[in-house]
């Protein structure tokens, strides 16, 4: 088992000595033969045992007579054996380099983050818009869902508006007023939203009674990049504190509120085209209560995936050389 470990290994260091300078010392192989023709190893002879025919050199194996090539068809043959060697150790870099990006190495860098008021005042009956905004996008992104959780005592969700965000594809929105969870998820085809900020939309809230209320981002929110294989790159979660003040909003304004709020949200103003496939069922308030939370890498996991981006690098550089 050990022997078996430990003749991995070593092949796995060979193979990558080899991808770099295997091609050279094929080379210098063939040259060095000619200088000094019994300082050089046949590849054939060093696998025989003492007594064995060695099939290159056409002769039998002997410590006395030494291992190095005996005719210069056999410097030829190991010279093509060592080329062989190379180019199967370059495949084999090259190989490794691309299960090691299939496998999410580098992982792209979390750097995106969910962007809100971060406070505001509003009167009980008030309905106030919510705009979401994204920032620090440093790799294009094509997949967004936004999850938020809120007091349903203080608040309840009006409406959602898609009007004027870059997101071209909506294929979920729920809110469940019950429980205190809204949800809009969508996006847009390749090559995705490359801008280092946008807007994705709209929340209408109306306050219900007095008090200070929080509205966050659940852990169950993502930024997806655009980078082959759908990276959360949300870099934080974010959160911002209201005050609904104790103090009726005018029943004529709010009539007012909801008639600009359905030319909002039906997009007659939008001159962008937008797909949406909103599902029909309802939020289950379990989602808000049983939140799935991010778990984070162990210091083992940690270790072993600089380990691997390391790797990866040294690939690259080998194959950059060639």
């Amino acid at each position: 088992m050990i022997k078996g470990i430990v003749f991995v290994i070593v092949s796995w260091v060979l193979m990558h000595i080899f991808s770099v300078v295997g091609i050279f010392i094929s080379f210098f192989y063939l040259v060095w033969w000619f200088i000094f023709p019994k300082s050089i190893p046949c590849l054939s002879c060093r696998t025989k045992a003492e007594g064995k025919y060695c099939s290159l050199c056409k002769n039998n194996v002997s410590k006395a007579t030494g291992r190095h090539p005996k005719s210069f068809y056999s410097v030829i043959v190991n010279t093509l054996l060592l080329i062989v060697i190379s180019i199967i150790s370059i495949g084999l870099v090259y190989l490794e380099s691309r299960v090691l990006l299939k496998l999410g190495i580098p992982s792209t860098p979390k750097t995106a983050s969910f962007v809100i008021p971060a406070k505001g005042q509003h009167l009980v009956g008030e309905i106030f818009p919510m705009k979401i905004e994204i920032t620090g996008i440093e790799t294009p992104i094509n997949a967004v869902q936004v999850d938020i959780g809120f007091d349903p005592l203080v608040l309840e969700v009006v409406d959602i508006s898609t009007e004027g965000s870059f997101a071209t594809i909506f294929i979920q929105q729920e809110i469940n007023n019950e429980y205190g969870y809204v949800r809009l998820s969508g996006g847009l085809p390749n090559p995705g939203f490359d801008q280092n900020k946008g807007f994705f939309g709209t929340i209408y809230f109306q306050a219900k009674i007095p008090g200070p209320v929080n509205i966050e981002f659940l852990p169950t929110s993502l930024i997806l990049a655009n980078d082959g294989r759908g990276s959360d790159i949300i870099k934080e979660l974010v959160s911002a504190s209201y005050l609904i003040l104790a103090e009726d909003f005018p029943p004529e304004r709010i009539e007012a509120q909801k008639a600009i709020l359905r030319a909002d949200v039906l997009g007659k103003k939008s001159d962008q085209t937008q797909l949406i496939f909103f599902d029909e069922q309802k939020v289950l308030g379990e989602k808000v209560n049983k939140e799935i939370q991010k778990s984070k890498p162990s210091i083992f996991q940690a270790f072993g995936k600089s380990v691997l981006e390391q790797l990866l690098k040294f690939d690259i550089f080998i194959l950059s050389i060639l």
